[in-house]
């Protein structure tokens, strides 16, 4: 399992220093870091009123540095969290371009770079250890009548992809604070 993780980080890390820019991959974290934050205080087809639009507009203002009037947003008749999401995206990105320009491109690449690896790097190596963690209690699921193997499999893909969520929030929070 680990191994399996490892290709996948270091594939990704590869690709990060050899590529001579990486904003795509920084546009495409700051789109879905947008799609998690909506979906995690507004659920699908859940009613207006069990929204956490206020929640979601601290968050907001906590990793994008902006401040947008989501709670007026989500007030609004016949609004969904897809439509959020739409309008989340482009003050995110008009932001970071604006960024951009007062840092030129060329230094904004350099520093997309350097968060971007980085992070990953820090962030897998608390990885590491957590799966070291997890690999030394996982036989107590024996006496559950669970298979460890099939646990540890299931726990540590759990572990990789929030792995990945707090890739995409801790850069795009550096970067938008640039």
């Amino acid at each position: 399992v680990l191994n399996d993780q490892r290709k996948v980080v270091f594939e990704q890390r590869l690709d990060i220093m050899r590529s001579p820019q990486v904003d795509d991959v920084v546009a495409e974290m700051r789109g879905e870091l947008v799609s998690s934050l909506v979906s995690r205080h507004i659920p699908e087809r859940a009613y207006a009123e069990q929204w956490d639009a206020q929640g979601l507009q601290d968050e907001v203002a906590d990793v994008f540095g902006m401040s947008l009037p989501i709670v007026d947003w989500s007030k609004e008749e016949g609004i969904a969290d897809e439509e959020l999401r739409e309008r989340l995206r482009p003050p995110s990105d008009e932001s970071y371009g604006r960024r951009v320009e007062k840092n030129t491109a060329q230094i904004m690449t350099f520093v997309e770079k350097q968060v971007l690896l980085q992070t990953l790097d820090h962030l897998w190596r608390e990885h590491i250890v957590t799966l070291e963690h997890l690999r030394q209690v996982i036989g107590w699921r024996g006496y559950a009548q669970r298979d460890p193997l099939n646990e540890y499999k299931q726990e540590a893909f759990e572990l990789f992809n929030g792995l990945i969520g707090r890739l995409r929030e801790q850069v795009t929070g550096q970067l938008m604070r640039v």
